[in-house]
């Protein structure tokens, strides 16, 4: 026992004397954010490799990342990523993509990713004010909620945009307070679909998730058929699910969300959709 104490002390020991000299330095920073600044295009996409290092993305290379973008519910319709990595790491908005070009600085690495970009057809959390709200008590009558500023209230619950923080990173959603025993509808009309519904959803703030154990869950119909529901929980994470709706692509259709928990305290549900063709 006393000898892997010792291993460890040493192993860590080691660790605190080469970290250092594996750090990317200001110059390899200032470096990597000149190549991209030199060759980013409208649309283009900036992540970080691990993703802890966003923040220091963001300090070189925020002007070029704004709030939709950071807080993107994926990089689907993104044609173009940038990735600054270092220690080999690889970001996960990369993935299905080819590696177009690679550029190395001291411990820092920039590659060029390309993909081929969704269409987006119907954005729901940019087109929020389109939708209808109402709340129904189980064996009621539903009523019609009333938006106030940047909110539908009703029956002690709320909806609207927000930036939120679900597992650790931002996210542009709507943001519910649901209540038990009451099932919210958001309703959208004249919704162009494509191939595919892309819908997300996950519970806000770390502090909240912690304190909390219900579970909400979100149903998606289109045109009165259901397409599938989703759940998330304290350990659900951003849970991101494409119901394919092929048979209504090019077609103007109602999309509803259900919206239910069976336990509210600290449960605030953040979601975001899109319709588009892959």
């Amino acid at each position: 026992m006393v000898a892997l104490v010792v291993v460890l002390a040493l192993i860590e020991t080691v660790n605190s004397l080469v970290a250092p000299s594996r750090a990317p330095s200001d110059k390899d920073w200032a470096a990597a954010a000149w190549l991209v600044r030199g060759q980013f295009r409208a649309g283009d996409l900036i992540v970080a490799a691990p993703a802890w290092a966003d923040q220091l993305v963001r300090l070189r290379l925020g002007d070029l990342l704004p709030v939709p973008v950071a807080g993107r519910m994926d990089s689907a319709r993104f044609g173009r990523i940038w990735e600054i990595s270092q220690r080999g790491a690889r970001a996960a908005d990369t993935r299905g993509a080819t590696l177009a070009a690679t550029s190395r600085f001291g411990h820092l690495t920039v590659k060029r990713w390309q993909k081929p970009a969704a269409t987006v057809t119907f954005d729901f959390v940019a087109e929020w004010r389109k939708a209808s709200m109402t709340a129904m008590r189980s064996g009621g009558v539903a009523v019609p909620c009333t938006m106030t500023g940047q909110r539908f209230q009703c029956a002690g619950a709320s909806l609207g945009p927000e930036l939120l923080e679900v597992d650790t990173t931002l996210r542009n959603g709507l943001g519910v307070e649901p209540v038990e025993g009451v099932t919210l509808a958001l309703e959208f009309p004249g919704v162009t679909l494509g191939r595919e519904l892309m819908v997300a959803a996950g519970l806000h703030n770390v502090w909240l998730r912690k304190s909390g154990d219900g579970k909400v869950r979100l149903r998606v119909l289109a045109n009165g058929g259901e397409l599938g529901t989703l759940a998330a929980s304290s350990a659900s994470g951003w849970n991101l699910h494409g119901f394919a709706t092929e048979a209504l692509a090019g077609k103007i259709a109602t999309v509803r969300f259900e919206i239910t928990v069976d336990k509210a305290h600290a449960r605030h549900l953040g979601f975001a959709a899109e319709a588009r063709n892959p």
